[in-house]
């Protein structure tokens, strides 16, 4: 019964081990290049642990992003959101460099790990946000777009990305495209 005992405690800090090394290691897109990276996105998809996205996914729209490469190696980034009473709320938000190029940060946000994991920088890219609120770790895929519209590439390198941060299908959504930030940026 003993030995029995050990074999299980073992094997459940061996699989929480192989969990948290498999979330440690999300991967940033090579050779990232903030100049390339910058320019209007659109937020098709998210993935998500966390709470509160989960409670509101299905009433979100597709806001759109203004992402600006900044001399310091930061990104600036303008939101656009569609509100229900139909207007655009605009949030601008500045991530912070981080050790790694297409790592950042934001303290304000709350967002400890914030990384550019695939991008092609003409159709798509996988963003990973990691948040700590609370003493709560939350974890977040965002797949971007150029138009607004799915890029196939783009949603399997997301789907495929999800389970190694602990992700699953259930916790995402597809945003539904909307006009009502279309032009905010411009």
């Amino acid at each position: 019964m003993l030995q029995m005992l050990q074999m299980l405690l073992t094997g459940s800090i061996l699989a929480l081990l192989w969990v948290s090394s498999g979330q440690a290691q999300v991967p940033i897109q090579a050779d990232f290049d903030a100049n390339q990276f910058q320019g209007t996105w659109y937020m098709v998809g998210v993935v998500s642990d966390d709470q509160g996205f989960l409670d509101s996914r299905d009433s979100m729209k597709m806001p759109v992003v203004l992402v600006t490469s900044l001399a310091n190696g930061d990104l600036a980034l303008k939101f656009g959101y569609s509100t229900p009473d139909g207007s655009c709320q605009k949030m601008d938000m500045t991530l912070s460099k981080g050790a790694v190029d297409g790592q950042f940060s934001n303290a304000a946000m709350a967002q400890t790990d914030v990384r550019v994991v695939v991008t092609d920088y003409k159709h798509f890219a996988v963003l990973y946000f990691e948040t700590q609120k609370g003493g709560v770790r939350n974890v977040w895929l965002q797949l971007y777009a150029r138009a607004p519209e799915l890029f196939p590439e783009g949603a399997q390198k997301m789907q495929q990305l999800a389970p190694q941060v602990g992700l699953n299908p259930s916790q995402g959504a597809l945003l539904p495209k909307s006009d009502q930030c279309a032009g905010a940026f411009s």
